[in-house]
C-alpha cells in the first residue's frame, strides 16, 4: 500500500513539468529557462554545437524552401544526459521547419549539466542574411 501511495505522490508531484513540456510553449519556456542557467562556458558549448547541427540540416533540407526563402520557425529539444535529441517541438509550419525538425531528431548536441534539458533553435532569414 506504501509503495502504491509514494508512486501516486511521486507521478502526481511530476505532473506539472510533464504537462508544460507536451506543449510547444511549455517546451519553451522550459528552453529559455535551461539557456538561461548554464555558464558563459556551457553557452559557448551549446551555441557552437547548434551552428554545428545547422551547418549539417540546411543543406538537406533546402530543396524544402520555397522561393520566398526560409519563413521564420523554432525548433524547441530535449536533450537527455548524453545530449541526444529526445523530443520535439516546432513552431511553424513550412516544408523547411518541419525537414528541419526532422533531421534534428537524429542528432546530438552538446552534453547539458542536467537533464532534461531543453533548448531551442529560431530560425530566420531576412534579406540582408
Amino acid at each position: 500500500m506504501r509503495r502504491i501511495i509514494f508512486f501516486a505522490a511521486l507521478a502526481v508531484s511530476v505532473l506539472p513539468v510533464f504537462a508544460a513540456a507536451q506543449s510547444y510553449a511549455g517546451a519553451k519556456a522550459l528552453a529559455d529557462r535551461d539557456e538561461a542557467s548554464v555558464s558563459k562556458a556551457q553557452s559557448g558549448v551549446l551555441l557552437a554545437s547548434q551552428g554545428a547541427a545547422i551547418d549539417r540540416i540546411v543543406p538537406l533540407c533546402e530543396r524544402a524552401m520555397g522561393p520566398a526563402g526560409m519563413p521564420p520557425f523554432v525548433v524547441v529539444v530535449e536533450l537527455d544526459a548524453a545530449g541526444k535529441i529526445v523530443a520535439t517541438w516546432r513552431e511553424g509550419n513550412s516544408d523547411f521547419a518541419v525537414c528541419f525538425e526532422k533531421q534534428l531528431g537524429t542528432l546530438s548536441l552538446f552534453v547539458p549539466p542536467r537533464a532534461p534539458f531543453y533548448t531551442s533553435f529560431e530560425m530566420s532569414m531576412s534579406a540582408g542574411d
